[in-house]
């Protein structure tokens, strides 16, 4: 009787043992078992996507007329100032000759010779504004000399600077944006280029009209117009896309099953100021893609997610 107990006991304590362990076991692996990584996610979407290239240009007068002294003398009479309006024909100025001063004498004994006495009028050659007045009245002048530029308001137009290698991508009747400094955004088109390049900076001359002139001349401005677009390009957000340190493999991580977060090669094409057209076999409309969290995430991580 004292084996049987004996055996009873040992059989009882390693049934006990066995229970406690698989208790244990039980125990520890639910604690060892991570957390699912909380992350941001968007939807995979189609859009017409533009991709644009932007250049540098300056506003220049096409049209500047010069008003020059026809003789050698003294500005008798001048009235302008600059941004003054002028018309064709229009007297902008009367000369007074050092021999005209001279016959003012000599007329109080020939009276015939008053006709010879009277200013020389100079008159303006061009309609438009005054943009650089070189005299005031009584100041002396010699034949020749420049004493007035005017710009036609409506020749303003853009001198669009563009490097060589994109000479292709500009086409004459494009429709592009002007940005200006202020944030005001004027749309107009390509209308000329100019048969020359630049020896320094190797970049070609393009012309934009303008389709109002009120626009100061050298003002610097950008100049955005359309390189590539796709009507029903596959999207993400520019948050989503990853990359290697060589800039030679994209990827994505991509939520399936609601919770699990894979690895999924992509291909970057157009790209605007948020979005980015990717190509991938294994990517479409509607997919969730992780935007924020997703940085060093390993292939097949647990993941929750808010849209």
């Amino acid at each position: 009787m004292k084996k049987k107990y004996a055996i009873y006991s040992i059989a009882l304590a390693l049934s006990i043992n066995f229970i406690f362990t698989a208790c244990k076991k039980t125990v520890t692996t639910t604690t060892d078992k991570k957390a699912p990584i909380t992350v941001l996610v968007a939807e995979v979407t189609q859009n017409h996507l533009k991709e644009y290239l932007t250049f540098n240009g300056v506003t220049v007068y096409q049209q500047k007329e010069t008003i020059r002294a026809s003789v050698t003398g003294y500005i008798s009479r001048m009235h302008y100032k600059i941004g003054d309006a002028i018309r064709m024909g229009q007297t902008f100025a009367s000369i007074r000759t050092k021999e005209q001063d001279a016959l003012k004498e000599a007329v109080k004994i020939d009276s015939s010779l008053s006709k010879f006495i009277n200013p020389i009028i100079i008159r303006s050659n061009a309609t438009g504004i005054f943009t650089l007045l070189n005299v005031t009245q009584n100041d002396y002048v010699a034949e020749g000399d420049l004493l007035a530029t005017v710009v036609q308001p409506a020749s303003l137009v853009i001198q669009l600077n563009v490097s060589f290698e994109y000479e292709n991508a500009i086409q004459i009747g494009a429709t592009c944006e002007i940005m200006l400094q202020n944030g005001e955004t004027i749309t107009a088109k390509i209308t000329s280029t100019l048969p020359t390049i630049d020896a320094v900076a190797q970049s070609q001359l393009f012309i934009i009209a303008l389709p109002k002139g009120n626009l100061p001349e050298n003002l610097n401005v950008q100049v955005r117009t359309i390189y590539k677009e796709d009507q029903s390009a596959l999207t993400i957000p520019k948050s989503a896309l990853q990359t290697n340190e060589l800039l030679t493999e994209f990827w994505v991580m991509k939520v399936v099953d609601k919770w699990l977060a894979i690895k999924q090669k992509v291909v970057p094409m157009l790209k605007s100021d948020s979005l980015i057209q990717v190509t991938s076999k294994g990517l479409k409309v509607h997919d969730l893609v992780i935007t924020q969290g997703g940085y060093q995430l390993q292939d097949s991580t647990i993941v929750s997610f808010k849209k």
